[in-house]
């Protein structure tokens, strides 16, 4: 990914906790199937100012049907 748009995320997003980083990943993730990008699967990806890099895995998991925002 170019730089210039991870700054942009950065620039409009902000994660101090876990609730904020929870928000600020559905809606990446949400935005990216809108526009009919398959998420799912492992994303490998480095962090300037780290010394690690970073992989997160995607799942699919069924819906609950007792879930409140259904």
């Amino acid at each position: 990914m170019p730089h210039l748009v991870k700054d942009e995320y950065k620039s409009a997003v902000t994660v101090t906790s876990p609730d904020q980083f929870e928000a600020a990943l559905a809606a990446i993730v949400e935005t990216a199937i809108e526009a009919d990008v398959d998420v799912r699967g492992a994303w490998e990806f480095q962090t300037r100012g780290s010394t690690h890099d970073w992989e997160v895995n995607v799942i699919e998991l069924a819906k609950r049907f007792d879930d409140e925002d259904s």
